[in-house]
């Protein structure tokens, strides 16, 4: 540690409180010895730390789709960056979110904290978790309404007027009164829900195909749904742009390699202001900054239709 604080040119204690995460120290510097640490490959001895603090150095990351990568990547980097071990949880569905929560007690023992990331927790989930004494922080999909708006203004600016909406799974259909509110024509049979997959996209064109016309757009929930839809519109011999424009809600990896138009939010940075968050309430401290916002990122998958051009028709 004498070293790390030499090299910091700090003290030995100052050293000790920024890796422990302990208050008395600002986050310039918590972020300075901490990186200088790791350059030295200088690790605090956790076990003699959590008997002195009462501290664990684990936190509980809880997540519904470990497919928003960037958002996980983004957490679990500032979390060992800080010191701090990562316990996954999955609840991909009922029954792993079941047994999660009866199994919750003995988790009070082993983390400090809860991190919820893509994962909508009830009342009652919330306060199961308080039960324990544990501080959480959720990264939430509220900002899904505000990509929504994002992706209608694109389409309506290319001239788009029918669009087909496809909602994740665990979504109500009120999202199609955003996209009707700004201007756009949502037929009944045009908001669908799909798994986050791509095979999910390629069924949601499937159902498409299956009415009098297309859609001049498609607005999807998901990159891995979007990337459905494309692929399975080319099977059928359809034009992307030319036919039917596609926008994704995310943007992963997939979507930007095949250039397909997405919002986009910097997720990686939430992940790690999340968990800024959760270590700052640790310390009895509070992080004041703001996440991140959505951006659209345009790409060859959108395409201006040309004035009273009717929807592709089906056959």
């Amino acid at each position: 540690m004498s070293d790390v604080a030499r090299a910091a040119g700090v003290s030995a204690a100052t050293v000790s409180r920024a890796l422990r995460g302990e208050p008395g120290v600002s986050e310039a510097t918590r972020r300075y010895v901490t990186e200088v640490a790791k350059r030295m490959r200088y690790a605090i001895a956790r076990d003699a730390s959590s008997l002195a603090g009462g501290r664990k150095y684990a936190v509980a990351v809880l997540t519904a789709d470990v497919g928003r990568g960037d958002l996980l990547a983004g957490a679990e980097g500032a979390l060992r960056a800080a010191g701090y071990d990562v316990l996954l949880y999955v609840l991909r569905d009922a029954a792993a979110r079941e047994k999660f929560f009866e199994e919750l007690p003995p988790l009070g023992r082993r983390v400090d904290g809860v991190l919820a990331l893509s994962v909508t927790l009830t009342d009652d989930e919330v306060d199961a978790i308080g039960s324990l004494d544990l501080p959480l922080v959720a990264v939430r999909d509220d900002d899904l309404r505000e990509a929504l708006r994002l992706a209608a203004g694109h389409v309506l600016e290319l001239g788009h007027r029918d669009v087909a909406l496809v909602l994740p799974e665990d979504v109500d259909e009120s999202y199609d009164e955003l996209l009707v509110a700004e201007g756009l024509s949502v037929r009944p049979e045009w908001t669908l829900w799909s798994s986050s997959t791509v095979a999910g996209g390629e069924q949601v064109v499937d159902v498409l195909l299956d009415g009098d016309r297309l859609p001049t757009a498609v607005v999807c929930g998901s990159g891995q749904v979007a990337l459905g839809v494309f692929l399975r519109l080319r099977r059928d011999g359809r034009d992307v742009p030319g036919d039917v424009s596609i926008v994704s809600l995310d943007g992963p990896d997939l979507v930007s390699a095949v250039g397909i138009t997405a919002v986009e939010g910097a997720w990686r940075e939430r992940g790690e202001h999340a968990v800024g968050q959760l270590l700052a309430g640790l310390r009895g401290e509070t992080d004041d900054r703001t996440p991140p916002s959505v951006h659209l990122v345009v790409r060859e998958s959108t395409a201006r239709v040309n004035p009273g051009e009717p929807s592709a028709t089906i056959g």
